[in-house]
């Protein structure tokens, strides 16, 4: 009875989240970020999706480990897949900006902005479902934009649930160093995970 008090389940839950937040730093550092930072962030999610829907106490070091390792290709070629696509996306409306008005750049730009909307639809889902489902390369962002467009109240509530987070980092600069990426990924896991089936398609 002691052990199912809110405090009791809101201070592991703290603790957890610091210790992923950790975790996350520590081994996108040790891949130079350049090949740590996605497979960090992909072992990050896949704990959280289990401490949300499976199991409060699973065991996060020895999970965490286990995910960085077996995901470390796959996470490697979807990250920077939709890395260097936003970053395609971004030179596109660099270079937008510089054209003379006309029919032309307006066709251009409209077309640029629905596809970076889509994007950005796509980052909300892109690692939930990389966690949960086992899915092709290319089925990835996909899915995610799916799931985006399918469910938009889940899609505004986390937005709304990420613009809080981002305002309390604002306004609380330590809890980045705290929380951080941690708490940003339990907001997506929490509200992707009301659309997904509760047994894990991932091998």
């Amino acid at each position: 009875m002691f052990g199912s008090q809110w405090y009791i389940r809101l201070g592991n839950w703290a603790f957890n989240l610091v210790l992923l937040n950790l975790l996350w730093f520590l081994f996108s550092f040790l891949g130079l970020f350049i090949v740590g930072f996605f497979p960090a962030t992909a072992a990050l999610f896949a704990v959280l999706r289990q401490l949300v829907m499976d199991d409060e106490d699973a065991p996060i070091l020895k999970l965490f480990w286990n995910k960085f390792k077996s995901e470390f290709v796959m996470s490697n070629l979807v990250g920077y897949f939709v890395f260097i696509f936003g970053l395609i996306l971004y030179l596109d409306l660099k270079v937008l900006q510089q054209l003379d008005n006309s029919i032309f750049r307006l066709a251009l730009a409209s077309i640029t902005v629905v596809v970076a909307f889509a994007y950005l639809l796509t980052l909300l889902y892109i690692f939930p479902i990389f966690v949960h489902f086992d899915l092709k390369f290319m089925q990835y962002p996909k899915h995610a934009l799916i799931l985006a467009v399918a469910k938009p109240f889940h899609t505004i509530l986390l937005i709304f649930m990420l613009a809080i987070v981002l305002f309390l980092y604002l306004k609380i600069p330590a809890l980045i160093f705290i929380f951080g990426m941690s708490l940003i990924g339990l907001v997506m896991v929490k509200i992707a995970s009301f659309s997904f089936p509760r047994k894990s398609l991932v091998n």
